[in-house]
């Protein structure tokens, strides 16, 4: 990116009393105005927004900007560590060696309300007690669990605090394979309180056997207290929910995020309900093996139990909602895009005996 030396910020051509400066979709708070066409504002607070520096020598009068990559990242990392949080708690119950020999755990978070409310993982505070928010400025609060959702692997939790500053969400769209991918969270230790990793996203639309939704593949390093921490894009904006990562000796840097997407609809069903349900429609389905070993293939699902016998078994499912399924994972997506629960019916097209057939099922 180049940044032109100059004192005048064109933008449009209209006539303002209030004018407002948005650099990378961030407000420039210092006073601007139009003049002729051309809005003016200081050279210094468009700059600083957005992370370069500027040096005014005195004896030449003259303006030096400096601006590089580096001063970018290190201006998103200081700005997005406001909205993140460390989750800190005791493991409740016997539970095994390695939690016997930790008593403490803890994970990472990020505060999506003002008010306090914070998005992490399940499995951080899935059989935790004592749960403790660490903020950015190392202020302590008690947190308390309101939603918990296994199948999605994110959690709600809410602290009593006013004033904090949420994360921006991306949109699903502009999650692109090989655009950066920075986390913020606390691997490890404690002492690594909101440290960072930097990478690219590797992969969209990623299906796991053991994972409910799809999600998005990184190579920036997550490890043991990332989970739950954001993963954002090179405005700031979250993409996602870090959640875990391939371990072995033959694999390197091979994260996994819940998309930012997947993110607004748990909040939204919480807003909504207060609860977060998955329907279920009274179906099993088997893959094709293509689906199974993660082939492309525009093979359905093969209905293996129906409890209501709306759906023959041995039938083949096309669609969900209108939204072609060929796996397990299509098929979950389409219930959580398509799947209204004020209405709690969907449309299901299966293929039996060559013919096709559109039905309706209520959940």
């Amino acid at each position: 990116m180049i940044l032109a030396v100059c004192s005048i910020l064109l933008l449009t051509s209209f006539e303002s009393a209030d004018v407002k400066v948005y650099v990378n979709g961030m407000r420039v708070n210092q006073p601007a105005y139009i003049q002729d066409g051309s809005t003016y504002i200081p050279l210094r607070a468009v700059s600083e927004t957005m992370g370069a520096e500027v040096e005014w020598d005195a004896k030449t009068r003259s303006v030096y900007v400096s601006y590089t990559e580096d001063d970018a990242v290190s201006k998103l990392v200081e700005d997005v560590s406001k909205s993140v949080v460390t989750i800190v708690g005791n493991y409740d119950g016997d539970g095994d060696v390695y939690k016997y020999n930790n008593p403490t755990a803890h994970g990472s978070g990020v505060i999506y309300k003002s008010n306090g409310y914070i998005i992490t993982n399940a499995h951080v505070v899935e059989n935790i007690k004592n749960l403790t928010v660490v903020l950015n400025d190392g202020q302590s609060l008690a947190g308390k669990v309101l939603l918990s959702s296994t199948e999605a692997d994110l959690a709600i939790v809410k602290i009593d605090k006013i004033g904090l500053s949420p994360v921006k969400f991306a949109e699903k769209s502009t999650i692109l394979s090989g655009k950066t991918a920075i986390a913020i969270g606390t691997p490890i230790s404690l002492t690594m309180r909101n440290t960072v990793t930097k990478g690219i996203v590797s992969g969209c639309d990623v299906a796991l056997p053991d994972s409910h939704y799809k999600l998005i593949q990184t190579d920036a390093a997550i490890n043991p207290g990332n989970s739950g921490g954001p993963l954002v894009n090179a405005k700031g904006e979250l993409i996602g929910i870090n959640s875990s990562k391939f371990v072995s000796t033959d694999i390197d840097n091979i994260g996994f995020a819940i998309p930012v997407d997947t993110v607004k609809h748990v909040i939204s069903l919480y807003d909504k309900y207060g609860r977060f349900t998955i329907p279920d429609l009274g179906f099993s389905f088997d893959e094709s093996w293509e689906a199974k070993i993660g082939l492309p293939t525009k093979k359905g699902l093969i209905v293996k139990k129906s409890d209501a016998d709306i759906i023959p078994v041995g039938a083949e499912v096309t669609k969900v909602g209108g939204v072609e399924v060929h796996s397990i994972a299509d098929y979950n997506e389409a219930i959580k895009v398509k799947y209204d629960m004020d209405v709690n019916v969907i449309s299901v097209t299966y293929i039996h005996n060559g013919e096709t057939v559109e039905t309706k099922i209520y959940g």
